[in-house]
């Protein structure tokens, strides 16, 4: 009986002991989870911290940027407030506008890598500073990337250190480039890629007559044999049809730029090809090859013919460019509804004159400014012309004219458009076009990790 009292006392014991390691493990446990739980919503709130500190820094990048960019535009637009100012392209003042834009946020944002860290550590708000916070790294910078040309590509912030100190889990860092987007600048109302040009016909383009002067751009595009017409025989065309004909005249023309879908022929003339103040370049499928046809004709050519069956690499992605610029330009025409001289609109006070029609245009006075049909037009004899004739069919020129490319006249017409209600616009029957100013990126700034 003893025996069993002594038993019943051990195992009691023992239960309380089993029972004290149990609640002890149980304790130990729980204070285990709840240090991880404690460690882990440490590490969500560091996250979440440097989320929010990188938040605040592009949102003020962001502020800076379109500070910059309205300041370098306005910058820009006082250089060319003269309406006939043609000195700087669109795509001259695209490349002044990015690398001025570039600079100015470079500017803000510090000279060296302690600047600019300084600068984007002053972004973060005032309640977060006991925690978070820009490290001073010497591998952060601002850099301007370039394209093989030495134009400004790209801007970014590079290796952004943020840092998040917190007591439990000490501190935490996360190395951050941001990528700085540039806004859309469009300086010049229009296209400015299409106003290089004097000269743009659809289906061809015919010269004779007394002597006569191109400066400018041309394309000529071509046509079926079936659209022939008879007053067209004597150009001596063959095999293709429309280009560019050239008959029984003496003719100058000046161009970086004259684009032939068919053949350029030339019979009974002398004509001189010289570039107008670059390279030219001339594109065409042929050029005075046809036997028998040319008579008497003679020709120089300052620069490089290419034939346009035989193109490839960057001569035929530039030729391919520019038959979808003039397809997308000319594309609109047709549906010009009515005939429209803005020399029988009372209402319209505008320097330059536009003239757009259903039909065929006859130019029997000089002219300076816009004319646009998808019909044909006729240059009379001894008719000057200054800006860009835009013709779904044919040009004729009939002798002693001065045809003249004149980008700041068209831009004036174009400017003048742009937002006007009420009028008839010649913009809205060019394809490509665009109105001047500037339009914000979706996003200014963007992370990247």
């Amino acid at each position: 009986m003893r025996r069993y009292h002594w038993v019943r006392l051990y195992a009691l014991v023992l239960m309380i002991i089993l029972f004290a390691v149990a609640v002890l493990s149980g304790l130990r446990w729980s204070v285990d989870m709840y240090r991880e739980s404690a460690r882990q919503r440490s590490v969500v709130r560091s996250v979440q911290g440097i989320g929010r500190a990188s938040s605040a820094i592009e949102k003020a990048v962001s502020s800076i940027a379109r500070t910059a960019g309205q300041e370098q535009y306005e910058k820009l637009q006082e250089l060319i407030m003269d309406d006939d100012d043609i000195r700087f392209s669109e795509k001259e003042l695209e490349g002044y506008f990015r690398t001025g834009y570039a600079n100015r946020i470079k500017s803000a944002l510090g000279k060296d890598s302690h600047s600019v860290c300084t600068m984007l550590d002053s972004f973060i708000p005032e309640d977060e500073r006991n925690t978070l916070s820009v490290a001073d790294n010497p591998e952060t910078h601002v850099y301007m990337e370039k394209d093989a040309d030495g134009n400004t590509a790209a801007l970014w912030i590079k290796n952004v250190t943020i840092r998040y100190d917190d007591p439990l889990i000490g501190e935490r860092t996360d190395k951050i480039s941001y990528s700085v987007r540039f806004p859309e600048a469009v300086f010049h109302a229009g296209n400015d890629d299409l106003f290089r040009y004097c000269m743009v016909a659809g289906k061809g383009i015919y010269i004779m007559g007394s002597t006569s002067s191109i400066i400018g751009d041309i394309y000529a595009g071509k046509h079926t044999a079936e659209e022939c017409r008879d007053a067209e025989l004597v150009y001596g065309e063959t095999g293709t049809y429309g280009g560019i004909n050239i008959l029984s005249t003496q003719l100058g023309v000046k161009s970086d730029r004259i684009v032939s879908e068919g053949d350029i022929n030339i019979n009974e003339s002398f004509v001189v090809f010289s570039p107008e103040g670059g390279e030219l370049c001339c594109y065409g499928q042929r050029m005075n090859e046809i036997e028998g046809l040319s008579k008497d004709a003679t020709y120089t050519l300052d620069g490089t013919f290419y034939h346009t069956s035989k193109l490839e690499g960057e001569q035929f992605a530039e030729y391919r460019s520019i038959v979808n610029l003039v397809g997308l330009s000319l594309g609109n025409l047709k549906s010009i509804p009515i005939y429209y001289d803005s020399n029988n609109d009372g209402g319209y006070s505008e320097k330059y004159r536009k003239l757009i029609s259903d039909s065929d245009i006859e130019l029997t006075k000089d002219f300076t400014g816009i004319v646009a049909t998808p019909g044909n037009v006729i240059v009379h004899k001894d008719v000057n012309f200054e800006g860009i004739i835009l013709c779904g069919d044919r040009i004729y020129i009939r002798g002693n004219n001065n045809i003249v490319a004149n980008a700041g006249v068209d831009r004036t017409i174009i400017a003048s458009e742009d937002g006007a209600q009420g009028i008839i616009r010649v913009m809205d029957y060019i394809g490509g076009m665009k109105a001047s100013g500037l339009k914000d990126p979706e996003y200014y700034v963007i992370p990247y990790r």
